[in-house]
């Protein structure tokens, strides 16, 4: 399982510093953290990278008219990708805080003016799991991903008659589907290349190649799945170095290898929803 992935959003260092202080004494496991000091980097972040929790300063800057913080937390609210939300505000913002946890289903908020170590480090150890668990059930499916507006049942045999045609496997399309989600476990949520936003199939070498940016490790990946000795030697082309390999799972009675890499390219930009 890849580390938890921990967001601070806020533009005073001296509380930035006082949160990680808190989040580390928590001892949640192993965990990621990001710094943000204003909205726009909020938001950068937020469209690259996936996490678990996310503090966020209501007042990210004293001068501006409107609670800044309070649109990222919305817009995290609003990405529905599982996070955990909690503002931190001072005593004046207290009744917008309350909304938030009315309205948005952020999950708690601290104060600044009453600081409370001990109430960060209770938020980040239930927070957490809440996050996890929301994040099981939001992508527990690999294969709802990757057909696209397809059928599940025409997706599937379409794909298998690609990559495995003459399996006796029982129930090869399970198979296929456990497959899958092996391959893509904690890799979501995933954008899709603009150019090639589906799977492109190739019966002369009975593979199947994705290219998606995932949030969850903030890189650019690509997903190969199909025969077991087309992806053999497509693993030795990458160990030449053009890309990492990230995961290798096979299923022996189907036939069939899936690899995960981490290509140097394409960027960002490349991708989208």
């Amino acid at each position: 399982m890849l580390n938890h992935r921990i967001l601070i959003v806020d533009d005073d260092p001296s509380w930035q510093e006082l949160l990680s202080e808190s989040i580390q004494e928590a001892g949640v496991g192993p965990y990621t953290l990001h710094v943000a000091s204003s909205r726009a980097e909020a938001e950068t972040l937020l469209d690259r990278q996936h996490f678990h929790l996310a503090f966020v300063d209501l007042r990210l800057r004293e001068e501006a008219r409107e609670l800044e913080g309070k649109q990222v937390a919305a817009r995290i609210v609003a990405q529905d990708e599982g996070t955990s939300v909690v503002i931190v505000t001072g005593h004046a913002d207290v009744e917008t805080a309350l909304t938030a946890l009315k309205e948005w289903k952020v999950l708690d908020f601290v104060l600044k003016d009453a600081w409370d170590p001990e109430k960060v480090i209770q938020v980040a150890r239930v927070g957490i799991p809440v996050a996890r668990e929301r994040y099981r059930t939001r992508y527990e499916s690999a294969v709802d991903f990757l057909r696209g507006g397809e059928g599940i049942m025409p997706w599937l045999a379409r794909v298998l008659a690609c990559v495995a045609p003459e399996t006796s496997a029982p129930r090869p399309d399970r198979r296929l589907g456990d497959l899958l989600n092996a391959l893509l476990a904690d890799l979501f949520p995933l954008l899709r290349a603009r150019s090639a936003p589906d799977i492109l199939l190739d019966g002369a070498t009975g593979t199947a190649t994705g290219r998606f940016w995932s949030k969850a490790l903030g890189t650019p990946v690509v997903m190969r799945f199909g025969r077991a000795e087309a992806i053999a030697q497509n693993v030795e082309a990458i160990a030449q170095g053009f890309a990492a390999v990230e995961r290798r799972i096979a299923d022996a009675e189907l036939g069939v290898e899936g690899i995960i890499c981490v290509p140097r390219l394409p960027a960002f930009e490349e991708f989208t929803n």
